[in-house]
């Protein structure tokens, strides 16, 4: 809710913003120049993408606060309208940026010292803010600059991100099943088609038969895939000693005894 209410007040700044750029960077209403005609342009796409992102925004804000705590995967599907609100507001950034450098040269040319200047330190500006933008996001949320599209994060990926994604992937991944379990402590022995078939699934409803809801299961899970053991079947058949190579001894005997059960 939180974040949609972010994006639709943020948006209706925005639309401040790019008004008074608009009408700062457009001296000569009556120019026919081409510089002009550009600018113009770029500022009526801004213009556009802004009041649309205030517009879905607040949109979504409402359904949030109206389905959000009575629709159980409402987070879940609200990651594509999220995923359109933030790549509509970092398109912006760069019409905003378009608009303003040629604003600056409609106002301050042709006195080009004091152009150059003002472009060089705008965009020098721009460029540093950029840049600790995205190493904040490559230190806290690496696993969602990692699948964020080239031309959003600059054209390139900080070193080691594709590794410190990984490692946020498995933190996500290990959050999601204790909350989960602590909201419905039969989540992991539910028996639909999907969960059943999968090790960690089995590994989960060991874990819950033996009254360790909240041991981490996913370096057990880890070890069997590195040997390519990623599906419940694959176990059977094997002895409790080689069950054991992955796990703790007694899981090994309950994974091995649900095996024999399934069988």
């Amino acid at each position: 809710i939180q974040t949609f209410e972010a994006y639709a007040i943020f948006g209706a700044l925005f639309m401040n913003c790019v008004w008074i750029l608009y009408e700062w960077g457009n001296p000569n209403y009556e120019s026919d120049d081409i510089v002009q005609r550009i600018f113009e342009c770029v500022m009526a796409v801004s213009l556009s993408c802004v009041i649309f992102l205030t517009l879905f925004a607040a949109f979504f804000w409402v359904l949030a606060v109206l389905l959000g705590s009575s629709h159980e995967d409402y987070v879940l599907e609200s990651r594509k309208p999220l995923g359109h609100l933030n790549s509509l507001i970092c398109f912006i950034q760069y019409t905003i940026l378009s608009g303003l450098l040629l604003g600056i040269y409609c106002n301050l040319s042709p006195h080009w010292p004091e152009t150059v200047i003002t472009l060089a330190i705008a965009v020098a500006v721009f460029i540093s803010g950029t840049k600790i933008l995205i190493g904040l996001n490559s230190a806290v949320a690496p696993l969602e600059l990692y699948h964020t599209p080239s031309w959003l994060k600059g054209g390139s990926s900080p070193k080691g991100l594709k590794t410190r994604a990984r490692l946020r992937a498995q933190e996500l991944r290990k959050r999601a099943y204790r909350e989960r379990k602590k909201l419905d402590p039969s989540f992991p022995a539910r028996s639909d088609t999907t969960r059943t078939s999968s090790v960690a699934s089995l590994l989960n409803t060991a874990v819950l038969n033996l009254g360790r809801i909240d041991s981490d299961i996913s370096t057990y899970e880890a070890r069997l895939g590195e040997d390519w053991f990623n599906q419940a079947d694959q176990l059977n058949g094997r002895s409790v000693e080689v069950l054991s190579n992955y796990m703790p001894l007694r899981l090994a005997e309950e994974v091995h005894r649900l095996l024999l059960e399934a069988e």
